[in-house]
């Protein structure tokens, strides 16, 4: 399982933590520097980076393979909380995984019609035989696919 950073930490633990990352660092630098202001400026300084690091534009290498064993372990119900948040949201170095991943649409997200898991299913096995899907606009769903060689 791969780790998520959660913009609001759900245990108090986290919240602790999250907090001395903040301001130890701006504490000492008080201290050393004999200036209340790096109160201010350290914490200031830490999110800023923090803002600017999650803002590069940093996109997975997976193969068709492993992008199709994230998909299947989202299908038979065995990822964890955060897998299928991390499969749609994190963007694909690979164009053409890349518009497969832009045009999984929300009604494979709860899986809750049959159709969507057949739908699912021809996504996995056209990965598994090196097809990339092309990509068409149905009236009914933004994310059907036609296969093509």
């Amino acid at each position: 399982m791969r780790f998520h950073l959660q913009l609001y930490p759900p245990k108090l633990w986290a919240w602790v933590i999250v907090l001395l990352v903040l301001f130890l660092p701006a504490a000492l630098t008080a201290y050393l520097l004999h200036d209340l202001a790096w109160l201010v400026v350290v914490p200031f300084g830490i999110i800023v980076l923090a803002f600017l690091i999650a803002a590069l534009p940093i996109k997975r290498k997976v193969t068709p393979e492993q992008f199709a064993e994230e998909l299947e372990t989202h299908l038979l119900g065995t990822g964890g909380p955060w897998d299928w948040d991390d499969t749609t949201s994190v963007a694909i170095a690979d164009p053409r995984l890349e518009e497969v991943r832009s045009r999984l649409g929300p009604n494979l997200a709860s899986l809750s019609h049959e159709e969507d898991k057949a739908e699912l299913r021809a996504i996995i096995a056209a990965l598994r035989r090196g097809e990339l899907p092309e990509t068409i606009v149905s009236p009914r769903h933004v994310s059907l696919f036609r296969f093509r060689k």
